[in-house]
């Protein structure tokens, strides 16, 4: 249905088309509890493309979508909380930040919450 839902899925050609249509993968997106899990439902498409694997990071990396520092940063402190080694090492070349161990993910759990 949206750019992190697609991600989320590691749906490459779902995630190009809805970047070609103007989605914008750092804005928060509605997510259904099947896609990633019934506690992250409100991703950015930044934060879900980290379940839909390496290569959907790599790509909107390629395409500078992760436009900063502190996105990078955020991106490998909640690959660290879901302990996914692998992009914590492509998102952090010079060694993993410091993270606050699972505040990262709190705070995609905590925007998930009914408002």
């Amino acid at each position: 249905r949206n750019v992190a839902e697609a991600a989320g899925a590691g749906q490459v050609s779902e995630v190009l088309r809805f970047l070609r249509d103007g989605e914008d993968p750092s804005r928060f997106w509605p997510v259904r509890p099947e896609i990633i899990s019934s506690s992250v439902t409100r991703p950015t498409g930044l934060e879900a493309a980290l379940w839909g694997g390496r290569q959907l990071i790599e790509l909107l990396d390629r395409r500078g979508l992760i436009r900063n520092a502190d996105t990078r940063r955020h991106l490998a402190c909640l690959a660290k909380d879901i302990g996914n080694s692998d992009l914590v090492a492509y998102l952090s070349p010079d060694g993993a930040p410091p993270c606050e161990y699972g505040a990262a993910f709190a705070s995609v759990k905590a925007r998930s919450l009914p408002q």
